[in-house]
């Protein structure tokens, strides 16, 4: 019998989508935490200093990785649910860890994506990998329910 990892996949994701916003904190400060204004750092004010100071290219780029950062956080408690519901439902550990590890290496390819990409061609590509974890948390729950129904 295989052992079951899906429980970590949350951790991994929680941590994964830590990095772009430290990512985003270094372009945002250039690397020199002192110009970082910790004691209100979502202000109007703070972001508009950063956008006078950086070019265009690392502003859109810092915001790309912002975004990425709260899209993942955004989608956490789907794959909370699905996690612990395929686990309610005893889902064959293969299969859980099959869906959690392509889940994560996909949304590693997102958030890479997230951010580097720079044209509406390739953002199709981000969009579709996007579409394919959601599909693969509501596939657990599916199955999961339909199991938990019976």
């Amino acid at each position: 019998m295989a052992t079951n990892y899906s429980v970590y996949s949350i951790l991994v994701f929680f941590i994964m989508n830590f990095i772009p916003h430290a990512y985003a904190a270094m372009l945002f400060t250039g690397g020199s935490p002192k110009r970082f204004d910790n004691v209100n750092p979502k202000s109007s004010a703070t972001l508009e200093r950063f956008r006078k100071r950086a070019s265009a290219a690392t502003f859109t780029r810092w915001e790309r990785a912002n975004a990425a950062h709260h899209n993942g956080y955004e989608n956490l408690p789907l794959l909370v649910a699905a996690v612990v519901l395929g686990n309610m439902a005893r889902l064959d550990a293969a299969t859980m860890n099959w869906t959690f590890g392509t889940f994560l290496a996909m949304r590693a390819v997102f958030i890479y994506a997230y951010i580097n990409t720079e044209s509406q061609k390739w953002s199709a590509l981000r969009s579709v990998v996007f579409i394919i974890t959601l599909l693969q948390c509501l596939w657990i729950i599916m199955m999961a329910g339909n199991v938990l129904a019976n």
